[in-house]
């Protein structure tokens, strides 16, 4: 259960990351999310925001995983990814 939040979660802050810096950069999102969890994981994570470091059954980190997914494919659907111009 943890893996299949932590995949959805991920994968809707890089769609996030892919509307707001664009396709080249989607990746930086998770990954900039991913090192602001790590503090979290050296203590005792307390609001569910940090989900990767919430336990595999907690309801709070599901909700926030599932809402960040929808919340990046709503935006990718309706605005798309944003476009890179090279020469």
């Amino acid at each position: 259960m943890a893996l299949l939040r932590n995949v959805a979660g991920f994968a809707g802050l890089g769609l996030l990351a892919a509307v707001v810096a664009g396709g080249m950069l989607a990746w930086a999102g998770p990954m900039a999310y991913l090192l602001v969890t790590e503090v979290a994981l050296q203590g005792n994570p307390t609001t569910p925001w940090v989900w990767p470091a919430r336990p595999p059954h907690d309801l709070g980190g599901a909700l926030c995983a599932a809402g960040a997914f929808a919340a990046g494919a709503l935006l990718v659907t309706v605005r798309g990814p944003r476009e890179s111009v090279r020469d």
